[in-house]
């Protein structure tokens, strides 16, 4: 994190925004908001994404990795953490529960290797059902493993979750199978005699598109950033912009080539920078095709079709610079014809909030 700009690239993030788009999805889903921190906070850091939290008065954080929890307490965080994945390891384990870190129980044989190695009783839990995420969790309808673990006596058993998969959707239609059978587990449960205590299911998505999700509370996370999977029905604003200085400035003539193996040939004569954009940064780069089904890889070579139509740029104020010739590891080429831009100065893109080792300047 910097408090002054980096040399060459950064994200630039704004805490007004983060602000904004936690208080804006808490009034919007009105119930309790989880707060979940999982990639670094989405990009903008784990204790920065907390403090935007705790500004709209959320108690309860959510995370993917005990570093994650862990790297919180000893940032002062005082507020509730789950830890929405299974711990293998007895001495981060204890370390967790010394801690003070709600574990997640996803069968009952992670129940008792939580058992067999503390000595820190009652342990505070929520339990994880699979509903056709696939991930974690026990099966939805697997209510003996269900009921063995609730009748574990060494358990607090605060929650139980679980997550979907397509919320994304344009049909309520697996979202809405995912939810029916969570609630049969749940009702299940509740009418053998079972506690089951918060139920909580909704991502983001889930919560903003489909009100039916939420239960007793939601969790939150790449809407803090601004940044969703579909339309949503409230005004969220980017957090992050990408910026990166332009290091040098030169001149084409035409048939001109650039890049390794000069697979790009200047058709004209071009003013052109170069930027500390590239691979490294994740600028430019398309997702990796799914190979599971045909139209999913279909979708993805329509993406390098358009890719083609639609060149990167990077903004010099409101002017497009349109990327000539290959992405590069570290530096690309764009167009600068009609611009003053020189070396030393900044264009924006776009940022990739939860592509790694991102330079930050928060504002």
């Amino acid at each position: 994190m910097y408090e002054k700009a980096p040399d060459i690239n950064y994200v630039e993030i704004s805490r007004e925004a983060l602000r904004h788009n936690a208080a804006a999805v808490r009034r919007y889903v009105d119930c309790p908001v989880i707060g979940v921190l999982k990639c670094d906070g989405y990009g903008v850091s784990l204790l920065e994404a907390a403090r935007a939290w705790q500004s709209c008065g959320v108690s309860l954080f959510a995370v993917s990795e005990p570093h994650e929890a862990l790297a919180l307490r000893r940032a002062g965080i005082e507020e509730d953490i789950l830890l929405l994945c299974p711990v293998a390891d007895p001495a981060t384990l204890r370390e967790l529960l010394e801690a003070g870190i709600i574990l997640t129980v996803t069968s009952l044989e992670t129940a008792l290797f939580y058992s067999e190695n503390t000595h820190v009783q009652p342990m505070r839990a929520h339990v994880a059902v699979d509903t056709g995420m696939g991930r974690f969790g026990i099966r939805w309808s697997d209510m003996e493993q269900l009921k063995a673990v609730c009748d574990l006596p060494n358990f607090l058993f605060e929650g139980i979750f679980s997550h979907f998969s397509a919320s994304f959707e344009k049909r309520y239609k697996r979202t809405k199978k995912q939810l029916e059978r969570f609630m049969q587990a749940t009702r299940a449960l509740s009418a053998a005699g079972y506690d089951v205590g918060l139920r909580h299911m909704a991502n983001s998505c889930a919560a903003l598109r489909f009100p039916e999700t939420r239960l007793d509370a939601v969790r939150i996370g790449s809407a803090l950033i601004g940044e969703t999977c579909a339309p949503v029905p409230v005004k969220l604003r980017p957090a992050g912009r990408f910026k990166a200085q332009v290091v040098d400035r030169k001149s084409f003539c035409r048939g001109d080539t650039t890049g390794y193996a000069s697979v790009c040939r200047v058709k004209r004569a071009t003013d052109a920078v170069i930027v500390a954009a590239g691979q490294e940064n994740g600028f430019g780069l398309l997702k990796s095709p799914d190979n599971f089904r045909v139209r999913d890889l279909a979708a993805y070579f329509c993406r390098i079709l358009l890719s083609r139509l639609h060149r990167p740029y990077m903004l010099y104020g409101d002017k497009r610079l349109y990327l000539v010739g290959r992405i590069g590891s570290q530096y690309s080429i764009f167009d600068a014809a009609g611009t003053d831009v020189h070396p030393g100065e900044y264009v924006t893109a776009k940022a990739r909030m939860l592509f790694p080792n991102q330079r930050r300047l928060f504002l």
